[in-house]
């Protein structure tokens, strides 16, 4: 195929391909490319196109694209893209005698006039004989010379690669001043960008023929656009004073369709409306070609749905103003109450999946943070497929272009909807009172109307690690535990707290087998109550050392989990800890021991451990992995935080981590790991090497140390050493492996901690996989051993997919377990013959209430616990006995 030069604007460098492909799609252009020459410093990337008349289409309404070239040749010296040129002189002959003119231009240096002129004489060889026109010739010839892009202000001499050819097309990027929002005449505070919306009306494939959507159209941008490009569109909001033009930045000009009149499409803007998304009008069954549109996260404006506090029907407002019914004023807004972004696109994806044809798409943005994104943290949808992830970094957070292709029809195997003619109550337990329990329990709730749902945890208190494993520094993590008090507080949910599972901790009368006797279906959440072993010699301590222990026996300590309480952390005979372990428990653990303990107790870190921390005597933290910098698992997020402590210097190999970073098969790959990029230059920025005066002279040091794992625990008297074996590393960036070497290295140090992961245990009548330590399942239905799928029981968190993940990612997580819990419901493929007497009368037999917690006496415990942290200055103080728990709860 003929080869091409896409010549890209160098702005959203993350959405350039994606438009590309949707353009080629769009076009119906076959375009073919190595994505591994793209680069976002690069604007050039070579594409193979059938013919210059594909090529020319396909770029005519880009946004992102310049302009696209016929490939002539590129060479990183002229000697070079010369003899490259040379190879096809059959090229020339087609304009030896026809008008032309040559373009020539740099990226990343600005030429001289009289540069120019001479790049341009060093082409005579092409001995074109025809006239030189400078407006419209016949052909015009584009010299680009590339220059790399420099962390200083020096300009590179010489280019690192020039591109030469003819230019055969250009993109529509003069629709972007056309589109300006600053000359519009209806503004709003939540208008997007030309550019953007732009971009989105691409990937929506807006088109003549179709039919685009915006269920939050604000002040229609995205209407504009993609009517521009001839797709009839509609869109609704919640607020019709944005539609109307009550409210917004330019005011008394008729609204959103004041700027439909501007542009002229208002004849293919079919309509706006005012309604709820999750109360629409719209008709069951696809019927929309895209939806397009940028949910009100929060970041800006949060999101609303109707409804009022006091749960009355917010419907209808009678109240009468100036004579008018308040309903019927333009200036009316109905009782709303905040839409949880987490509720938000769930239901979003699952109106798409349902409203929209096959083949359509949904292009939507969704905000995370930068420092803690995780791909699995895309929301995902069983009918839809991901078809772009683009990335708009701001400062501590980033929003993200998702765009998402229906791939079949919505069968009722796919349908999150309970059938509406099922009136029998089903009911579910779930084994595991923590996150993933809870977000399991509120996506059922939102999915369905007759499911009962009892949450079993073997504690007094819920919520699992957002209360005892969550950082106590880190308090907005823990801003979820207001949504899992809205599900403890419904109507349909039981709460059975001091209630464990046989198998589950310690026996309580109550089995899995029985829970699945009397239950239409049985979701375990119990997650990971155990960590790894190193399994070196030593490990368990010797006399008075304490050897290594747990970081998340460490975790559970300071957080007030009752069952840590008697462990006695070595904090006083020496200055030094080793945690062994480059993910975010590891520092968490180093940021606890390294902050002032005043600064700590403020939080809601238990008293008990701020005494203990308060006697430490621990100055110098090192952090030790048997990887290099690269390989890290922890978040920039951490590792700022480790740059912000009060006098602590942070020290590592500066040599290690710049060659790391510098050397090709790192560029290459930080240029792909933009989150990691980031984190390494945050490193770069702070750490210095271990001999440096600010590391040799520093109070408190944190160390991040490479290429070491550890052998054995040696002790001599009452002195404790942790040897590590030296390492190198083998194979590229993104699977590098450890290979041993023949040195060891010594760190003396007050205890270890151990970071390398938690672990799950199983529960009897359960099937475990005991190498990879959780139950075995496919989408959350637990399988047997011969991948038989055992009928009604089911996983979510991390006894699902292993301890990995941020809460944002246990709620997808919970979420996909729940959605196939109702898809099961709606097959009839569970819940045939349980009902709430069975149910009851099983927990009656087993003596339940003798024991259980109910939510009201949780909530008992939490107003203590509230009080007796306002009177310590703090959130609340954490009560770390069981006894105490029950005797509050009990009113003793």
């Amino acid at each position: 195929m003929p080869q091409f030069i896409v010549y890209f604007a160098q702005y959203h460098e993350d959405f350039r391909l994606a438009e590309l492909e949707a353009l080629s799609k769009l076009e119906n252009v076959a375009i073919e490319y190595d994505a591994s020459t793209y680069s976002l410093e690069s604007p050039f990337l070579i594409v193979n196109i059938n013919s210059v008349e594909e090529a020319t289409k396909l770029v005519r309404r880009g946004i992102l694209v310049r302009n696209i070239i016929e490939y002539w040749g590129h060479g990183s010296t002229y000697e070079e893209l010369f003899a490259r040129v040379k190879e096809n002189p059959e090229k020339w002959a087609d304009f030896k005698t026809c008008s032309f003119k040559f373009n020539v231009e740099a990226f990343g240096r600005t030429l001289t006039q009289k540069e120019k002129v001479a790049i341009i004489n060093t082409f005579k060889f092409l001995a074109f004989e025809g006239p030189i026109r400078m407006k419209n010739p016949d052909a015009e010839f584009i010299v680009r010379e590339e220059y790399p892009v420099t962390n200083n202000a020096l300009q590179a001499e010489t280019p690192a690669m020039i591109w030469f050819g003819r230019l055969v097309g250009q993109g529509s990027r003069e629709l972007i001043d056309k589109f300006d929002v600053k000359k519009r005449r209806y503004l709003g505070n939540t208008t997007m960008d030309a550019e953007l919306s732009l971009v989105m009306a691409n990937q929506a494939l807006a088109r003549p023929g179709t039919l685009v959507y915006d269920p939050f159209v604000g002040t229609g941008s995205f209407l504009l656009t993609c009517s521009h490009f001839g797709a009839c569109s509609m869109g609704s909001d919640i607020d019709g004073r944005q539609i109307r033009g009550t409210a917004g930045f330019r005011l008394g000009v008729d609204g959103i369709s004041a700027n439909f009149e501007q542009y002229g499409v208002g004849d293919r803007v079919l309509d706006t409306a005012v309604f709820d998304i999750c109360r629409n009008p719209w008709r069951s069954g696809p019927m929309f070609d895209a939806i397009v549109t940028d949910p009100p996260y929060g970041v800006r404006a949060g999101a609303k749905r109707l409804g009022r506090k006091d749960g009355t029907n917010p419907d209808i407002s009678f109240k009468i103003v100036e004579g008018v019914e308040n309903y019927k004023r333009e200036d009316y807004y109905p009782p709303t109450i905040p839409y949880e972004m987490s509720d938000l696109v769930s239901d979003l994806l699952e109106f798409a999946a349902e409203k929209l044809v096959v083949g359509g798409r949904l292009v939507y943005w969704l905000p995370t943070v930068a420092d803690e994104y995780d791909p699995k943290d895309i929301p995902e949808h069983p009918a839809l497929k991901l078809v772009a992830n683009s990335e708009q970094p701001f400062r501590s957070w980033s929003r993200r272009l998702i765009t998402m292709e229906k791939i079949a029809p919505l069968e009722s195997s796919h349908k999150l909807s309970t059938p509406e003619h099922n009136p029998a109550h089903k009911n579910f337990p779930v084994v595991g009172g923590g996150a993933a329990g809870f977000y399991t329990a509120a996506r059922l709730l939102a999915k369905t109307t007759d499911v009962n749902i009892d949450i079993f945890e073997k504690l007094p208190a819920p919520h699992g690690l957002v209360r005892y494993g969550v950082a106590p520094d880190h308090p907005e993590v823990k801003n979820c535990m207001s949504k899992f008090d809205e599900v403890a507080n419904n109507a349909r949910v039981r709460y059975f707290g001091n209630v464990a599972i046989d198998g589950h901790d310690k026996p309580s009368g109550l089995s899995v087998n029985m829970l699945r006797s009397v239950y239409d279906g049985v979701v375990l959440s119990y997650g990971a109550s155990e960590d790894r072993r190193l399994n070196i010699p030593g490990e368990d301590g010797h006399e008075n050392n304490v050897g290594v222990i747990s970081a998340r026996r460490f975790v559970a300590w300071y957080n007030g989990l009752p069952e840590a309480q008697d462990l006695e952390p070595d904090l006083t005979s020496h200055d030094r800890v080793v945690i062994i372990g480059h993910g975010n428990v590891a520092l968490d653990c180093a940021r606890i021991l390294l902050t002032p303990p005043h600064v700590l107790e403020k939080t809601d870190i238990t008293s008990n451990a701020t005494d203990k921390l308060k006697q430490s005597k621990i100055r110098h933290v090192e952090m030790v992995g048997r990887r290099g910098p690269l390989q890290v698992s922890f978040t920039t997020k951490e590792l700022r935080e480790m740059t912000k402590i009060e006098n602590v210097q942070i020290v590592s190999d500066v040599e290690l981590v710049n060659s790391e970073c510098e050397s090709s098969e790192g560029r290459d790959y930080l240029s792909q790991m933009r989150p990691l990029k980031r984190m390494m230059d945050l490193l770069r920025k702070h750490a210095v090497s271990p001999t440096d005066p600010r590391a040799t002279q520093a109070s408190k040091t944190f160390t991040l140390k490479f290429l070491m794992s550890p052998q054995e625990v040696v002790y001599d008297g009452d002195m404790q050493k942790l040897r590590f074996q030296a390492n190198g590393l083998e194979g590229s960036p993104a699977d590098a492996r450890a290979v041993a070497k023949d040195a060891t290295v010594d760190i003396p140090c007050a205890m270890a901690l151990r970071s390398i992961g938690y672990a799950s245990t199983p529960l009897d009548g359960v099937p475990f996989d005991a190498k990879r330590r959780l139950v075995p399942n496919i989408a959350g239905r637990v399988i047997d051993n011969e991948n038989n799928v055992v009928e009604g029981l089911y996983v979510s968190g991390w006894i699902k997919r292993g301890p990995v993940g941020v809460i944002a990612t246990t709620m997808q997580d919970a979420y996909r377990t729940a959605d196939a819990i109702v898809m099961d419901l709606a097959n009839n493929a569970i819940g045939h013959s349980a009902s709430q007497a069975k149910v009851n009368q099983m927990l009656a037999q087993a003596n339940i209430d003798q024991n259980r917690v109910s939510n009201e006496g949780w909530k008992r415990l939490e107003q203590f616990e509230f009080a007796a942290g306002e009177a310590r200055g703090k959130p609340r103080e954490k009560v770390t006995s069981v006894q105490k728990m029950l005797d509050i709860i009990r009113d003793k």
